[in-house]
This record gives structure tokens, sequence and C-alpha cells, in this order.
């Protein structure tokens, strides 16, 4: 009987211990899924940190390259202005100096007209002579 009450006896402390061990086992289990899922939410935290942090300091340096950018782009404004004017300005000058080259041209004809006119002997003489002096000069060339 003493045979049978100490295995009674470690029957009940083994169904104890098995209690106790299922317990510690199943806890050990359950910690450890708890312990990775910790893992994991550590690592989501971190990555949210680290994504957070890169987000700040990528808008950090936006910010900071923003003022230069709007320099530059006013810089290039102004230039582009510059030109443009210097452009208007040579365009109507151009014209300007078309008109009075046209206005000049018209003058000149008119009054080589009325010299012909009022001198035809001098005005062939004066044509003959331009003539031969190109033709020489022409021919020198070649």
């Amino acid at each position: 009987m003493d045979n049978q009450k100490s295995n009674d006896g470690n029957a009940r402390d083994l169904n104890r211990e098995g209690a106790g061990a299922s317990m510690g086992k199943d806890q050990g289990r359950e910690s450890g899924k708890d312990f990775g899922k910790d893992i994991t939410k550590d690592i989501n935290k971190d990555i949210g940190k680290g994504a957070s942090d890169l987000h700040k300091s990528i808008d950090k340096a936006a910010d900071a390259v923003q003022p230069a950018v709007a320099g530059m782009a006013e810089s290039a404004h102004a230039g582009v202005d510059k030109v443009s004017n210097a452009l208007s300005g040579a365009s109507r000058r151009m014209d300007e100096k078309t008109r009075q080259l046209a206005d000049a041209y018209s003058h000149f004809t008119e009054t080589g007209r009325d010299y012909v006119r009022s001198s035809p002997a001098t005005s062939v003489l004066v044509a003959l002579a331009a003539g031969y002096t190109l033709s020489k000069l022409l021919n020198r060339r070649h």
C-alpha cells in the first residue's frame, strides 16, 4: 500500500506537475507567440518611425530647397524679361532704321533722276567711268 500511496501520491504529483507543466508549456507557447507579436510590433513601429523620420527629412530638404528654386525661377524670369525687352527694343530700332533707309533710297532715286534729266551727258560719262572701274576691280580678283 505504501507503494500504492506513493504511486498514488506520485500520480497526483504527476498530475499536478503535468498540469503545472502543461500550463507552463502553454504559457511558454503563448508568451513565445506574444514575444513574436511584440517583436513584429516593435519592427513595424521602428519601420513606421523610420518612415516618419524620412518624411520629415524630405520635407525639411524640400523646404530648404524651395527658396533656392524660387530664387532661380525669379532670376530666370528676370533674364527672360530682360532679353525680351532687348529684342523688342532692337526690333523697334530695326523698323525705324528700315523706314529711314527706305526714305533715303526714295530721296536718292528722286535726286538721281532729277540729276540725269538736268545733265544727261555728264550722267552717261559718270556711269561709264563707274562701270570701267568696277570691271577692272572684279578682273583683278579672279
